[in-house]
């Protein structure tokens, strides 16, 4: 029998079925499929009173976990390259592209891989950065909106779900 170290008890156990929910309405199907939706997030610019975005993890059978954002300000045009990074604390960035077509709507849709997962679950995300074509969005995240985010990563690339 082996002895466990105190370093290798775990200091967080996750409930992926409590942070994610299944929708496999046929009217709200996301390319014909069903797909898992995590809570959304509301976070407010960066040194902006009145502009603001919603980003929600996203994961549909048989695909890449994703990761919504709506950037709510009128004329806000996204193009289909590199427009979105997670910085971490230690200054690292993650670019994550956008598979959405180029809109100026303010909508983007970023398929998230596992390399991105494994290395955003190691560091902490200190914020996120949205690149357009008028200008730079910047959203600071407190800690416990960071461990979320992690949590929702780390659930997605471990778990198997059930899609109906």
């Amino acid at each position: 029998m082996k002895k466990i170290k105190e370093d290798t008890l775990l200091t967080k156990i996750v409930d992926c079925n409590a942070l994610f929910t299944l929708n496999n309405r046929k009217v709200d199907l996301i390319g014909g499929k069903p797909y898992i939706y995590a809570e959304p997030y509301y976070e407010r610019v960066f040194n902006s009173k009145k502009d603001f975005a919603v980003f929600q993890t996203i994961k549909r059978k048989g695909s890449r976990p994703l990761l919504f954002v709506k950037l709510f300000r009128f004329n806000t045009c996204l193009k289909k390259d590199e427009v979105m990074e997670f910085i971490t604390i230690n200054g690292y960035r993650y670019r994550i592209k956008n598979s959405y077509k180029p809109n100026c709507d303010g909508y983007l849709l970023g398929k998230i891989r596992r390399k991105d997962i494994k290395n955003l679950i190691r560091s902490d995300i200190s914020s996120i950065k949205i690149i357009t074509f008028d200008r730079d969005y910047e959203f600071h995240l407190e800690k416990a909106e960071a461990e979320r985010i992690k949590d929702e990563f780390q659930c997605l690339k471990s778990k198997r779900f059930k899609f109906k």
